[in-house]
């Protein structure tokens, strides 16, 4: 009787999927949940110090359980069921990673109705279109409609003012940085690797004040590299499957780009090159054809609304926003603070250690370096590869023009392509070094006394898990209420002390500065 593993069905794989989406976005919201019951008053330090530290209680329970059942499951399951056991272990991590940190943004917000920032900044004109859009008067295309589309139907839906509803967003948009990461690289790579590199290197991205460029970041560069690597095997494909595959990613390309379309302008010139030079133009030209051709048509069909304004003559940004990190040395990624307050101490960028260069930028650099050695003729190398250079390039391009042109053109979010890539590719160094030490590339070795000579994956998430922990209070600490305008903790303090659009002022409001409006105060 032959003992060779088949292969997964479509069905069985698609099942799959669905189970680790649910895994992962319940784990996150699920946490987010919890912790709405944390009673502190997150405008005094000791309640602050008290929230961080139940949400960290709640966080090692939880993955004290997780990691007990993986272990459990590992030893008393055959080994035919095990995968399925680690696939709803990672995902759940993935979701417990943000949702930590969203559960902390709750812990925040408490007693207050209104959403970091309090729907000024930026908010103010993407609340002003998202009513003119709902109110159905025409607005300008030239930015991503989703999110216009997304709060004006949750403020319907749940019946309160679109400013209120940006609460419930920021927090499931935080909830969902995790899940949204995971699932998007376990297009390429295996469960464990997309939670250890994937999961690992959108720490940095999060960003709870407006969440959907970033979750679009973490998710487009994985599909860019699955994109990659179906163009590389186009010629093995009949005329049907590139047809197919090619709607298949200019769909989803399509979503994301609506969603936020910024990255796709520091990615696309590196794209395709990469795409040129390694499609099989010898052996599969017709399908490379083919698959392009269907996934601009169906990129263009499903990003019209949005594309047809940048493509007019007004399109263009002509972004004049000097803000702390225009005046950085422009070749600094090591640190991604968006155009937030700079609460980044004195001296920015921080003094490195070796002509400058800090120790953090030194291995990013050996991690390109052991990618580049181990893997440079691999889909994932070459795509991320080619989305940093081409990032970095129109960075100083238009970091170079800024004095001429008195424009910033939005180039320091450059930032997050090139330290999210190189985060990438160190981390696919590591894994393809861990794999040539251990000899192998897949499950199932044995040591000598005839045992498998790896841990249980429960165990090995244990130090990522500490990791995510600590990485989720930091991003918590920061973003608690604080009263310096310089300081990110100032979107949370202005949500509590900004009267409602009643009038009322938040519970803690009125002690910390907050003047009602209406001739009814009392607190939410």
């Amino acid at each position: 009787m032959s003992t060779a593993r088949q292969r997964p069905t479509f069905r069985s794989r698609l099942a799959g999927i669905g189970v680790e989406a649910l895994v992962s976005i319940g784990a996150a919201f699920g946490f987010l949940a919890w912790s709405k019951d944390i009673n502190v008053d997150p405008l005094d330090r000791k309640g602050q110090v008290s929230g961080l530290a139940a949400l960290q209680l709640r966080f090692a329970v939880l993955a004290g359980v997780l990691v007990v059942a993986m272990v459990l499951t590992h030893r008393l399951l055959a080994p035919a069921h095990r995968p399925y056991v680690v696939r709803a272990g990672c995902a759940a991590v993935a979701g417990l990673a943000t949702g930590l940190v969203a559960g902390g943004i709750a812990v925040a917000l408490r007693g207050t109705q209104l959403p970091l920032w309090a729907g000024g900044g930026d908010y103010q004109w993407i609340l002003e279109w998202t009513a003119a859009l709902w109110s159905g008067q025409e607005i300008s295309d030239h930015y991503p409609p989703v999110v216009f589309w997304v709060i004006g139907a949750w403020a319907g839906l749940t019946d309160q003012p679109h400013v209120l509803a940006l609460k419930d967003l920021q927090l499931a948009g935080t909830a969902l940085f995790g899940p949204a990461a995971y699932l998007a690289w376990r297009l390429v790579l295996r469960p464990l690797w997309a939670v250890a590199v994937g999961v690992l290197a959108m720490l940095p991205m999060i960003e709870p004040v407006k969440p959907y460029p970033q979750i679009t970041l973490v998710m487009l560069i994985p599909v860019l590299v699955k994109f990659l690597s179906t163009v590389r095997r186009a010629d093995r494909m009949t005329a049907r499957r590139a047809l197919l595959a090619g709607a298949l990613a200019g769909v989803g390309l399509g979503l994301l780009f609506l969603l936020y379309s910024g990255w796709f302008v520091w990615c696309a010139g590196g794209m395709l090159v990469a795409v040129a030079l390694t499609a099989p133009w010898r052996t599969g030209w017709r399908s490379v054809l083919l698959l392009g051709g269907a996934t601009v048509v169906s990129f263009v069909l499903v990003g019209w609304v949005h594309l047809r304004g940048l493509l007019a003559p007004t399109g263009g940004t002509s972004d004049d926003y000097f803000y702390f990190d225009t005046d950085t040395e422009p070749a600094y990624i090591a640190m991604w603070r968006n155009d937030r307050p700079a609460d980044v101490g004195p001296v920015w960028p921080p003094v490195g250690e070796l002509g400058g260069v800090g120790l953090f930028t030194l291995l990013l650099a050996a991690g390109l370096g052991l990618a580049l050695t181990l893997a440079w003729r691999r889909s994932i190398v070459i795509a991320l590869g080619a989305c940093a250079a081409s990032a970095w390039f129109l960075r100083m391009w238009l970091a170079s023009e800024q004095w001429e042109t008195q424009t910033v053109r939005l180039y320091p979010r450059t930032t997050a392509v090139v330290l999210y890539c190189l985060l990438i590719l160190t981390g696919f160094g590591v894994l393809l070094a861990v794999q040539r030490w251990r000899g192998r590339t897949g499950p199932g070795a044995t040591g000598p006394a005839g045992r498998e000579s790896t841990a249980p994956v429960g165990l090995l998430l244990v130090p990522l898990l500490f990791v995510l922990a600590s990485a989720g209070s930091a991003t918590v600490d920061r973003y608690l209420p604080d009263e310096r305008t310089n300081h990110a903790g100032y979107f949370a303090w202005i949500a509590h002390t900004t009267p409602y659009p009643d009038g009322r002022c938040s519970r803690w409001g009125v002690a910390h500065g907050c003047q009602p409006t209406a001739d009814r105060v009392p607190a939410d």
